[in-house]
């Protein structure tokens, strides 16, 4: 029997009658046994990166936000270390995001091309998860065993240590690690977006890649307070606009400023993305991301500041 399965009998087992000055062992081994879980999925989500690097994919996703379903084929490539991302919509308006490199383009129906920064990169290649480990602003556990697309699948759970951000789980592809099911969970618990591969098919990738290391977002200097683990990574004006990407290592939020001579104030909400709106007058902020709308409010309030 292996150590980790004898110790769970043991504590199954264990009289209910055990006395006080008895119950350290206890403690220390309920102790002992979560640290076992935590670092399997530790070493669960350390494989993300090393499973996109070495594997090329294609098939076929469900994205669920909401009350919308959209269907899109998938094809990821890696060529001599430089990796290739093309999703297109079988279903709903025709539209396409590319990435190559560190460069993402989403492109629509009309021809319009959207360019986002090497800062949005990670959102769409996993390595957000693959880090997360470090991050405490959430906890990982080790959970169930499951079935995605045919394929046998390690669950983890990744919960919020607090009410300001979201929690998620993750279906790991078993034999190569790859996520091949992400549900985003809201501070309510309740499924706000998930995405699930219907049909995949994996290969080994062309040589053999170094693990792509998540990109390391500089702290740039903030005009505004740290809202509960958020910082500023990136930042852009265009126009009389700035706008400002806030992170906590794993969730996002924009936040933009430009003049404006209205009083208003509006919300709304998108699936699972919130949105925030606040014009005093000389300047209108509008905030919006995955993230719970108290957190919303929490980063206008230190902009007023």
């Amino acid at each position: 029997m292996r150590p980790l399965r004898f110790l769970l009998v043991l504590l199954i087992l264990a009289p209910s009658g055990v006395r006080a000055e008895d119950s350290g062992w206890l403690d220390s081994g309920k102790k002992w046994v979560q640290q076992l879980w935590r670092d399997d999925s530790e070493a669960w989500l350390g494989r993300i990166n090393g499973a996109v690097a070495n594997h090329n994919y294609k098939g076929v996703l469900v994205l669920v936000q909401g009350a919308e379903i959209n269907t899109l084929a998938v094809e990821h490539r890696m060529n001599n270390g430089v990796e290739s991302l093309r999703m297109r919509t079988l279903s709903g308006s025709p539209r396409e995001l590319v990435k190559k490199g560190g460069k993402i383009q989403s492109n629509s129906l009309g021809g319009s091309v959207q360019t986002f920064p090497a800062a949005a990169t990670g959102q769409i290649t996993f390595s957000h998860f693959a880090n997360v480990s470090g991050n405490k602003s959430y906890k990982t556990r080790l959970a169930e065993k499951a079935r995605v697309a045919g394929r046998s699948t390690q669950v983890i759970d990744i919960t919020a240590e607090d009410a300001w951000r979201y929690s998620y789980r993750l279906w790991l592809d078993t034999e190569t690690g790859l996520p091949l099911k992400v549900v985003t969970l809201d501070e309510r618990g309740y499924a706000v977006e998930q995405f699930v591969f219907t049909q995949i098919d994996i290969t080994p990738a062309a040589g053999k890649a170094k693990p792509a290391k998540a990109p390391q977002n500089r702290e740039l200097k903030s005009p505004f307070k740290e809202v509960k683990g958020f910082r500023v990574i990136a930042s852009e004006s265009r126009a009389g606009s700035t706008h400002y990407l806030f992170s906590d290592g794993l969730a996002s939020i924009s936040l933009y400023v430009e003049p404006s001579k209205q009083k208003e104030k509006a919300q709304m909400r998108r699936d699972g993305v919130n949105g925030l709106m606040l014009a005093d007058g000389s300047i209108r902020y509008v905030a919006m991301g995955k993230v719970p709308v108290a957190t919303l409010e929490k980063i206008l309030a230190q902009t007023q500041r």
